[in-house]
């Protein structure tokens, strides 16, 4: 059903984009090149600042471009659609950005920002690797930089491109990278004589090979004392126990390789359920510390995805560079 309604949502961005004379009749003022960051999103306020620093480190490495924030999860966005009507949340919450409240989909962003005039857009995952969240957005992507005009002058997405997300294809260069950006998290565990787990989210259908080898990158780089698991999928709680039990350690720090330290870190992780994370392992006698921050707010993990923009951007012709103004159609 998620993609029939894509795909419809496709078809008719087309017609009005393609067929639509009332937005090929007049100039529109040059505009900047713009970059979308597209996270699933959290409904966690204090979670919003991992993405909010990804942000914010990505608009002072491209200074040039309007950057956009969108949300993949229909879930997350209808709550911020709802929360903008609360005058009481809103006054409770009053460093949430207006951006947020009016969070949509990547879809529905490209969309907006092509209506105000075509130009260079490059779109960056926020996700952790090519799963199923990836390869959604990568379709949209693709679809769109389709999208032919009879004049090719015309055509409403001419210069379209996608960011690898924080692991990229899985490729030693990757995981390395994204190894070195959590250092501080394994000092930290090392200052406290504790093993390191990072958790994270994973999928049931598609891709996690990624996830192992990231951890046998970062046992390369650091020693065993580091374990891996997922939420969904494998590896899960009983490998992670299993790499725990290895390093001989009796103390645990948990943390999130995820972008925000949302729901399934303060609950599926850290919290107090019998079935956390952190309460399965005290049943197994280890003490058990949390580190509750998304990889968001750790600037070397931040500019990993600074470094994917660049890698993208050092990829497109120097026309799409320049700020773009529509033609008329003739």
């Amino acid at each position: 059903m998620r993609h029939l309604l894509f795909f419809a949502a496709l078809a008719g961005l087309t017609l009005i984009l393609n067929g639509n004379p009332l937005l090929a009749q007049y100039e529109r003022a040059p505009q900047k090149p713009a970059i979308v960051l597209a996270a699933f999103g959290t409904t966690e306020v204090s979670a919003l600042k991992s993405i909010l620093n990804v942000k914010g480190r990505i608009a002072a490495a491209f200074p040039g471009y309007d950057v956009h924030l969108a949300f993949t999860s229909n879930t997350i966005r209808n709550i911020w659609h709802k929360r903008a009507d609360d005058q009481k949340f809103r006054q409770k919450n009053p460093a949430v950005p207006q951006e947020i409240y009016q969070i949509a989909n990547p879809l529905t962003t490209l969309a907006n920002i092509q209506e105000r005039g075509s130009r260079l857009i490059l779109v960056q995952s926020l996700h952790i690797t090519q799963g199923e969240e990836f390869g959604d957005l990568k379709n949209i992507v693709g679809q769109l930089a389709g999208i032919k005009t009879m004049k090719s002058s015309l055509n409403p997405f001419p210069w379209l491109a996608l960011g690898e997300p924080a692991l990229g294809n899985g490729g030693p260069e990757y995981l390395d990278r994204a190894a070195q950006a959590l250092a501080p998290l394994v000092e930290e565990a090392k200052k406290k004589n504790a093993a390191l787990v990072l958790m994270g989210h994973g999928n049931e259908n598609l891709e996690v090979a990624s996830y192992k080898k990231f951890e046998q990158a970062m046992q390369k780089m650091y020693g065993p004392v580091v374990a891996l698991g997922l939420v969904e999928g494998e590896p899960g709680f009983e490998e992670a126990l299993k790499e725990v039990e290895g390093t001989g350690q009796k103390t645990l720090l948990l943390a999130p390789l995820m972008l925000v330290a949302g729901d399934h870190a303060k609950n599926d992780m850290a919290g107090d359920e019998d079935d956390s994370w952190a309460s399965r392992f005290k049943a197994k006698g280890y003490t058990v510390l949390t580190h509750l921050e998304g990889q968001g707010s750790n600037n070397a993990w931040a500019d990993i995805y600074v470094d994917h923009l660049k890698a993208v951007e050092k990829n497109m012709p120097a026309e799409a560079l320049e700020p773009q103004a529509n033609k008329k159609a003739g």
